[in-house]
């Protein structure tokens, strides 16, 4: 099939076919896998529509009648015959065009639980621009899944070799299909890829590895991954599965191989991990890592990383691109904008791509996400948080139903806080967080005077303020905080709550937060983070300006509330 072709196809609106298919399908029965049915299906219409001496009265005549492969009628075979009413009612209905474009590209039938996701076109743009492949190149594909990258790649580029490994039956099945359509060079194998070994090492390699496998089921792969790349166990023992993959495909590419794949956002950072970064990161494997919108798949929500693998590399390009994608209705999608814009950042550092050596990996805990590197402060002769702080203590992990028990009708002595007490570096607390008493058992929950509260959660940011607490009132801090008690000889707690407030305390604090979906501040990291400590005198100038601005905030905030009040009763009082 001609690239032009293909790239006709893929311009054919095929949503139509889809509802059609989805409604005929589980109108006749309960059907599990509709992403399966619904190819076969349309794959039988197809056959119809290119040939007019086809046979429709039964499945077995419809078999007999038409010309394809004896692996291709199996998979029909088992497929078809509960849904073969259902099909007849959609004979005709659609041109052989039209149904083509639907088998090849069209993914809307995925079921959303489903582990099995389609690839993006947009990645897998991105992937064969980054892969440049050639005409004489071997591509491998592990986890080829339903053939979603050589059906996109083929309409982009010129042919080439590819072979396919992909452990699921229907996925492969499904691939069978297309490739049988498309009628290029392809090869597709149905086996673990973690146990395939190609007779020849690949020149171009892409994975798009399932991101929702449990280490567990492939612990059986460590021990044999350390003996084969040489290195203590600890290095793959604790690694999450994505690693295990990227281990597969780089004893799959050959000496001047590329490899893309993508992978999970928190394997880039998280600390479980952070021994097999380093053993890939020190052995120049990694040439660069682009960071990728969140939603871009149907199936999986959360951010996902696409990292490049090339051998012999000593610096490895950081791209953040978590903010290239136009919204659709129900994803995000990398247009072709967005992507010659990753292709740019790619060739020189900016304000989103930055190109780091491998020995400056080490001081961050080898994390390759590079939102982390783009936005990191270098503070001189900085102290670590941890030196200038007596104690960090998470509040009080109560339940909701046990904060409500406590709780009391009127004013008390006693408080409690949360997160959304916390604006503009203000604690403040409303008329109805009043607690009838705190007990002994909570106290060291309560927040001290001039302590810094901090928020667990840093969605959009991490929020901070001083805590100013009355000798006779106690104020007990939430699970969704962290009181920061300073040793006041070492540091102005005002001067601190200055920094926190700054551009640079702002991007320090992001530095110190994990999270795909929903950031959280790392207490490990928050001690380690390096504040700029000046004499006291230089620190008293600055705590003293900012407590007079705070003041001035607290009052102009009462203010607007009186003024507020008073136009609501403007009506009232006539």
């Amino acid at each position: 099939m001609e690239r032009d072709y293909l790239k006709k196809l893929k311009k054919i609106d095929t949503s139509d076919i889809a509802r059609d298919v989805r409604r005929k399908l589980e109108y006749s029965r309960n059907v599990e896998d509709m992403s399966l049915k619904g190819i076969v299906a349309g794959y039988v219409l197809y056959e119809v529509a290119i040939d007019n001496e086809v046979c429709m009265d039964s499945p077995d005549k419809f078999l007999e009648s038409c010309s394809i492969s004896a692996n291709l009628a199996n998979i029909v075979n088992k497929n078809i015959a509960d849904e073969w009413d259902a099909i007849l009612e959609m004979t005709n209905s659609y041109s052989a065009d039209e149904l083509l474009a639907f088998i090849l590209f069209n993914n809307d039938l995925e079921d959303e639980k489903s582990i099995r996701c389609s690839t993006p076109s947009g990645i897998i743009k991105l992937a064969s621009s980054i892969l440049n492949i050639q005409k004489s190149d071997n591509v491998l594909e592990i986890c080829s899944g339903k053939g979603d990258f050589f059906t996109g790649a083929f309409s982009m580029l010129e042919d080439f070799n590819y072979t396919g490994i992909e452990l699921d039956n229907d996925a492969n099945a499904i691939a069978q299909i297309r490739a049988s359509l498309i009628g290029k060079k392809i090869s597709l194998v149905l086996g673990d890829t973690l146990k395939y070994r190609g007779k020849t090492q690949a020149d171009k390699l892409f994975s798009n590895y399932p991101l929702m496998i449990r280490t567990s089921d492939i612990n059986e792969y460590k021990e044999r991954l350390c003996d084969e790349f040489g290195v203590s166990n600890d290095v793959f023992h604790r690694a999450s599965s994505d690693w295990i993959f990227n281990a597969s495909i780089i004893q799959q590419m050959n000496e001047n191989g590329k490899a893309v794949a993508i992978m999970s956002d928190g394997a880039t950072w998280n600390s479980r991990d952070e021994k097999v970064r380093k053993f890939f990161i020190e052995s120049g494997l990694i040439e660069a890592v682009i960071s990728l919108p969140a939603r871009l798949f149907n199936t999986f929500l959360v951010p996902v990383t696409m990292i490049v693998f090339s051998r012999n590399n000593d610096k490895i390009r950081l791209i953040d691109a978590s903010e290239f994608y136009e919204k659709k209705r129900r994803k995000n999608v990398l247009t072709d904008e967005c992507i010659a814009e990753i292709m740019e950042l790619l060739k020189e550092d900016g304000e989103k791509s930055i190109s780091k050596s491998i020995e400056d990996f080490a001081d961050s805990e080898y994390t390759l996400n590079a939102s982390r590197h783009l936005d990191a402060v270098e503070i001189e002769n900085g102290v670590e948080l941890g030196v200038i702080v007596k104690e960090i203590t998470r509040g009080a992990q109560i339940k909701a139903s046990e904060l409500d028990d406590m709780k009391a009708s009127e004013s008390t002595s006693s408080r409690y806080v949360t997160l959304a007490n916390i604006n503009d570096g203000i604690l403040s607390v409303d008329d109805d967080q009043y607690l009838k008493e705190i007990p002994s058992n909570l106290d060291k929950f309560c927040v001290k005077n001039n302590s810094i509260i901090l928020t667990k959660i840093g969605n959009p940011k991490v929020k901070t303020a001083i805590a100013r607490v009355d000798d006779k009132e106690k104020i007990l801090a939430t699970g969704n905080l962290f009181i920061i008690e300073l040793d006041n000889a070492k540091i102005n707690p005002f001067y601190l709550q200055a920094f926190f407030a700054s551009k640079t305390g702002e991007k320090l604090l992001r530095s110190v937060c994990a999270g795909s979906l929903i950031q959280t501040v790392s207490l490990k990291k928050l001690k380690r983070m390096k504040i700029p400590v000046l004499s006291m005198e230089e620190q008293n100038v600055f705590a003293d300006k900012y407590a007079a601005a705070m003041d001035e905030v607290i009052l102009l905030k009462e203010e607007l509330e009186k003024n507020v009040e008073k136009m609501k009763r403007i009506y009232d009082v006539g």
